[in-house]
């Protein structure tokens, strides 16, 4: 009788979540980098792209056996390589040699290498690990989340995301729900000044000690390192940002309450590589139907509105084709919107319950009040 062969579980993919911070920290610690070394560094983005692009479907639902820990492990090290980088990328930048064409050459290339890798891992490994943090009951947890989104100096998203967007899903208040036919440039200036105007209208003490601290942070970082060092921290950060809000208008294109397939919450991937690599942010329907459950416990939802490639493409996408994408949108809103469509309608709530895993979670903020987070009038 052959020995029973050892298959690692299907779930261990998310700890391809690890490799963009991974190999950023690898970068800053080992540089400044020659010209061919330091293009090399950006190679493990364009492998997850196009990876992205035609990458196989996931849609099993968690085991209740799978370790709540692992998951959750995650998170925190996440947090722990956030902190890292950005210290890493303050000594490395103190490193650069500037003078001469050839230094002058290679220190900028460092510097777009940085804006290619840095800003790609601060949108899926610290903002997205955030958004998963800032939903969770327990203080600690949502500390984490509001310490990470500090590190990208967007830390109102956490009172804008859960008091706008989820509180107002569609409506013409949500900052977070492009209308048809609304260009990304359009939606990102919109969004952003949106969700500003109502976290300082909700509450206006805890966004405006968020800017302290933000401020804090700077004027610390800046000292330690230089200002160089200050820009690409800025920098970086808005270049996550702006790919955030990709990812947002591409969730929520056209999905109004006036539409008739409002019923979809959501356009949904399921993008093995986006999967894993945003911690099951792709299942985005079922997190705005269960906002509070643990990321692997989202479940992907038949008949849903569903997008051809993963995040990292769409994203890519929507910045530089938009045009194209809101026809190939249009088109498939147009699909859901005929008689007998399997999209149409409530479909996109009736997910059979299936065995899933038991995280210890108190109800969301969605499922029961929250005194610290009071909805707008």
């Amino acid at each position: 009788m052959k020995p029973k062969r050892f298959v690692l579980p299907w779930w261990i993919g998310f700890s391809v979540s690890l490799l963009l911070p991974m190999t950023f920290l690898v970068f800053l610690l080992s540089g400044p980098h020659s010209p061919w070394s330091a293009v090399a560094f950006t190679l493990p983005v364009w492998a997850l792209i196009g990876w992205d692009y035609r990458a196989k479907s996931e849609t099993r639902w968690m085991p209740s056996r799978a370790p709540h820990w692992f998951f959750d492990g995650l998170l925190y090290l996440l947090v722990l390589l956030q902190i890292l980088n950005l210290l890493a990328m303050g000594m490395m930048l103190g490193d650069i040699h500037w003078g001469g064409l050839y230094n002058n050459a290679t220190g900028f290339l460092n510097l777009v290498v940085l804006r290619i890798l840095g800003g790609t891992t601060l949108c899926c490994s610290v903002i997205a690990p955030a958004h998963e943090l800032i939903h969770r009951r327990a203080r600690g947890q949502h500390l984490l989340g509001r310490l990470m989104l500090l590190l990208t100096f967007y830390d109102h998203f956490a009172i804008a995301h859960r008091q706008g967007h989820h509180a107002r899903l569609g409506s013409q208040a949500d900052p977070s729900t492009a209308e048809p036919g609304e260009t990304y440039e359009a939606f990102f200036w919109r969004s952003l000044n949106r969700q500003w105007r109502i976290a300082v209208s909700a509450q206006p003490h805890r966004v405006w000690l968020g800017v302290i601290v933000e401020g804090l942070l700077m004027l610390g970082y800046g000292w330690l390192f230089g200002g160089l060092a200050l820009f690409a921290w800025i920098y970086i950060s808005g270049v996550a940002i702006r790919l955030l809000e990709s990812v947002n208008y591409f969730q929520h294109y056209g999905l109004t309450l006036g539409a008739a397939h409002s019923s979809n919450t959501a356009w949904c991937c399921d993008s093995k590589v986006s999967y894993f690599l945003f911690l099951g942010l792709t299942r985005h329907a079922d997190h705005h139907r269960r906002p509070g459950i643990p990321y692997p416990e989202l479940q992907s939802i038949p008949h849903a509105l569903k997008l051809p490639h993963g995040y990292l493409w769409t994203a890519i996408w929507v910045k530089n084709r938009n045009s194209d994408f809101r026809r190939w949108a249009q088109r498939a809103l147009m699909r859901v919107d005929r008689p007998g469509s399997t999209m149409s309608g409530r479909s996109l709530w009736l997910a059979p319950p299936q065995e899933t895993i038991g995280f210890p979670r108190e109800e969301s903020a969605y499922e029961r009040s929250d005194p610290e987070q009071p909805e707008l009038a």
